[in-house]
């Protein structure tokens, strides 16, 4: 199912839940009416009498002028009752008037309680119509960005940080470089980081060996880029604190095509190469090992079939909280799902708190987590229970650390931990 079409269906169902309120409401008010009618047929038969003869039935008159009748009748009958008592009325209109207000305080019983229901009714269908207005808005604003990833600028458009130079006749370097024996291959390589932007050496050497004909990475890939790092083409860089991942394994170098390296896949390709994925990413997470996991989480939903948006908008919530969520994917039945990557560091409480309440709102009560190793899943379920006490919702959880070493789901699915429809405390 595509965006909008979630969106017409949301539209829907919060429209049913408009008219339920509105059918609450008519629905109060008849029986409020009934009832009063009911009080004053068995409480006032005179009065009823009246009315009918002049063509004033009770049922034509609003909930308000039927309960300013039944207070002046209890008070007529509030002054019979003080006149028996001072010795001025006899005991038969005690009796009666005791009896009446027996019936009047049982009939003023059941109302209550049937008050007391509709609201209760009234205030669920509210909650749902809230929640349904908080995934609406949410749905509204990530429909139009749909499934992106940085595209490079069309052709003949200059961006600001496009190395093309108007006019200028091609360095003596790229000359060079073109009549060496190994420029077809050392190009290829180079065009594939162009086109996709990637940042991840493993992941690069793969693509560059299916491309080259290559059946596994190996010394002639080493050879092929230490050559691009020879001619300033392309940088590797570390940014990571520590040589270990907390998935296992070692943390992968990186790299990214230099200065030169731009101008030449320009002067190769016609159009500014994607900018690299790392670097795209790293502005909107809190660290490089944080903004390396949203890689390989995006990774993971991509072989899983869904569809990832790594760039979605922040998402503001119509009470004017902000959820940034960290990727929207839709799942293969067309579901949006709001996934939230995490990594084990310090963090603010509060900040936190608010975190996931905003997103239990956005998603209708669904939250997605994928976290590094089965250590931080087990912190962030904490910390979801203790954020949202008990509130009821849904939460689907994963690490990649068991993903990488190849466990499953018992559906096979990514979702090693999945808790449906229960409070959170």
């Amino acid at each position: 199912m595509a965006g909008d079409e979630i969106t017409v269906d949301q539209l829907r169902q919060l429209l049913g839940v408009q008219a339920d309120l509105r059918q609450q409401a008519e629905s109060r008010w008849q029986q409020a009416q009934r009832i009063l009618v009911s009080l004053l047929e068995s409480f006032a038969p005179e009065e009823v009498e009246q009315r009918l003869k002049s063509s004033q039935p009770l049922d034509s008159l609003k909930v308000d002028e039927l309960g300013q009748l039944i207070n002046q009748q209890i008070n007529s009958h509030l002054r019979k009752a003080q006149e028996v008592t001072n010795g001025t009325g006899n005991s038969e209109d005690l009796r009666a008037l005791k009896n009446q207000l027996l019936t009047i305080q049982g009939e003023i019983d059941r109302m209550r309680e049937e008050n007391r229901h509709l609201a209760s009714e009234a205030r669920n269908l509210r909650e749902e119509r809230d929640g349904l207005n908080n995934q609406l808005a949410a749905l509204q604003q990530v429909s139009a960005s749909q499934v992106q990833k940085p595209v490079p600028a069309p052709n003949g458009q200059i961006s600001e940080e496009s190395p093309r130079k108007e006019g200028a006749p091609e360095p003596d370097w790229m000359i060079s470089w073109r009549k060496a024996e190994t420029f077809m291959r050392d190009a290829t390589v180079l065009r594939l980081l162009g086109e996709t932007g990637l940042a991840r050496r493993p992941l690069i050497e793969l693509q560059a060996a299916e491309r080259l004909g290559i059946r596994k990475a190996g010394g002639s890939l080493q050879s092929l880029f230490n050559r691009l790092e020879g001619l300033q083409l392309i940088e590797f860089f570390r940014p990571w604190d520590n040589s270990g991942a907390k998935t296992g394994g070692r943390t992968p170098d990186l790299l990214r095509l230099s200065a030169h390296g731009r101008l030449a896949y320009w002067l190769l390709a016609g159009t500014d190469p994607v900018q690299n994925e790392y670097d795209a990413l790293l502005t909107r997470h809190i660290s490089p090992e944080h903004t390396l996991l949203n890689l390989q989480a995006a990774d993971v939903l991509c072989e899983a079939e869904y569809q990832v948006n790594s760039f979605p908008p922040d998402i503001h919530l119509p009470d004017g909280s902000l959820f940034k969520p960290d990727i929207v994917a839709i799942d293969p039945n067309g579901k949006t799902l709001y996934v939230e990557v995490e990594v084990e560091a310090n963090k603010n409480h509060e900040q936190r708190q608010a975190k996931w309440r905003n997103e239990l709102q956005a998603s209708g009560g669904e939250i997605y987590v994928f976290c590094d190793n089965r250590s931080c899943m087990r912190s962030i379920r904490s910390e979801i229970n203790f954020s949202l006490g008990r509130q009821a919702g849904q939460c689907c959880m994963t690490n990649l650390a068991d993903l990488q070493a190849g466990k499953r789901a018992a559906d096979g699915g990514i979702w090693l931990d999945v808790r449906l429809n229960r409070s959170f405390s």
